[in-house]
């Protein structure tokens, strides 16, 4: 097996609960590790740089779900995809949905991200006819908007080639179906005990508790084998 040199990791579901409060546990556990962190999320970059120095995370972060990148805090953020032709698309699902309220749309520079408020199939339909190459993404927390060419394996790919490594010389963190991209591209696996059934099939490593509990004790279990 590839000798894992460095760690991505989802955030929220992951590391935080389902308020999104993060686990003193997981921080210590990521600070404890030998190897950089790569935090990986649907937040925006502004976000993730706060987050990754608060936590004690690498330099290294992917934002919107893959779509925006960044490899050290004073570097230039990477975009990976158009936003507009998914605010075309949210004009149209605005239409049909008034209620659909937006995200940190300021802040966004690849996708649009939403509240879970809306009819997700009937959305998913209306963007499938006008809008093919783009898709929704419910990560449990909100709705993201975005092109069906990046997601967190495409950005974990241009992470580690900025970083000198390969995917596969990462272990994925994760919980949630819009991780199993990452899980796909890194060398290793490690799920919590909420993952979806998905995630858990595609990890090498299950944890028996949930959220940032069960991230620290995957991280642990990791640690004993670097």
């Amino acid at each position: 097996m590839t000798r894992i040199k460095a760690v991505v990791a989802d955030i929220d579901g992951t590391l935080t609960d389902m308020r999104r409060q993060v686990s003193t546990d997981a921080i210590a556990a990521i600070r404890s590790l030998p190897v950089p962190v790569v935090l990986a999320s649907g937040n925006v970059i502004c976000f993730m740089r706060a987050a990754s120095k608060l936590i004690g995370a690498s330099e290294a972060m992917i934002a919107e779900t893959g779509g925006v990148i960044q490899v050290g805090y004073d570097a230039k953020p990477s975009v990976l995809a158009d936003i507009e032709e998914c605010r075309r698309a949210a004009a149209l699902l605005l239409k049909e949905f008034p209620g659909l309220e937006q995200l940190d749309a300021r802040y966004r520079m690849s996708e649009l991200a939403f509240r879970r408020n809306v009819d997700l199939e009937k959305a998913r339909a209306l963007l499938a006819k006008y809008y093919p190459d783009l898709e929704i993404i419910d990560t449990k927390f909100a709705l993201h908007l975005k092109h069906r060419s990046v997601n967190k394996g495409t950005g974990l790919v241009e992470v580690a080639r900025l970083m000198g490594l390969r995917p596969e010389e990462f272990a994925a963190v994760g919980d949630s179906a819009n991780d199993i991209h990452m899980f796909n591209a890194a060398g290793m696996g490690l799920a919590v005990g909420n993952a979806t059934p998905e995630i858990k099939e595609a990890a090498d490593y299950v944890a028996e508790r949930p959220y940032g509990e069960g991230a620290a004790e995957a991280l642990y279990w990791l640690a004993r084998r670097l």
